[in-house]
């Protein structure tokens, strides 16, 4: 166990007006059993009282800066630049991490060092008093792209520098698949591991991108997704790639529904099309039958 102590893991926190929380976040990041962390405040420049919660707590935090930045992926990808740790992941700044998070995922990685990525089950509510539970499960690289999915919450996932300096940081032109993009990539290119277990929790409220941004998914992944078969941009084997129509199909059928659930019927309809235009009997079973 003294070894394991001796990993340094690094946590950044991208931040924008978000004090109303930010607070809570960090206190859950000082207050790990785990004592070797470094702990780095990336802030886009706030207007709220977000400097004032930083400033408080600077004697522990190991960097923190507010300036404007080009978004989350830019704030993100600046703590990964200055991260010196072992092990890295982020925590956004109306979310938190349990006590014991960091001391468990350090242990985890000892038993299983051939492992780029650890990840588990988070709790997620309006608050703690109302949470309920978002499981993982045990993915790779041939079910994420197969079945269209990331069962990989983001709260809960830890990851190797090393993995960083193998595969790159996040994309600064994605918002809401932004981790999506980056937990694909490192199936794509590395080993994962999922391990059951509640360790964080995620705040749904009124002003979280993952609520007011529903239909940017929309946007985002087809984009994303075509692009990954038709630009290859991970240099998939031709198995892999072969899966493009029922991956793209089960995408665009997740985008009619979002649009459904918004009213825009029209888009909806535009991404039904899509779908059976690739998988028929999927679009006829997931649209009729499934329901």
């Amino acid at each position: 166990m003294n070894q394991e102590k001796s990993i340094k893991v690094s946590i950044i926190t991208p931040s924008y007006n978000q004090g109303k929380y930010l607070e809570q976040t960090i206190q859950s990041v000082l207050d790990q059993t785990y004592k070797n962390i470094e702990y780095m405040v990336i802030d886009g420049g706030s207007t709220d009282n977000t400097v004032d919660i930083i400033k408080k707590y600077e004697k522990r935090i190991a960097y923190w800066i507010s300036e404007p930045d080009r978004g989350q992926a830019d704030a993100i990808n600046k703590g990964f630049k200055l991260a010196n740790g072992e092990l890295v992941c982020w925590l956004n700044s109306d979310d938190i991490i349990y006590p014991d998070f960091v001391e468990k995922r350090v242990k985890q990685f000892a038993e299983n060092p051939d492992t780029d990525m650890i990840y588990g089950d988070i709790d997620h509510g309006a608050d703690t008093s109302t949470k309920r539970v978002k499981r993982g499960k045990q993915t790779n690289i041939t079910n994420m792209l197969k079945f269209a999915e990331c069962p990989i919450p983001q709260q809960g996932a830890i990851w190797k520098k090393s993995t960083i300096e193998k595969i790159g940081s996040l994309n600064p032109k994605w918002h809401v698949v932004l981790d999506r993009e980056y937990f694909t990539r490192i199936a794509a290119k590395g080993k994962i591991k999922y391990i059951p277990g509640a360790v964080a929790f995620f705040r749904n409220h009124e002003d979280s991108k993952s609520i007011a941004g529903k239909l940017q998914w929309t946007q985002e992944l087809p984009e994303y997704y075509e692009a990954l078969f038709d630009d290859n941009i991970y240099d998939l084997s031709d198995e892999l790639l072969s899966y493009k129509n029922k991956c793209l199909s089960e995408i665009y059928l997740k985008c009619a529904r979002i649009c459904e659930r918004a009213d825009k019927n029209n888009e909806a309809q535009d991404f039904y099309n899509k779908a059976k235009s690739l998988r028929f009997f999927n679009y006829i079973y997931q649209r009729y039958i499934k329901r």
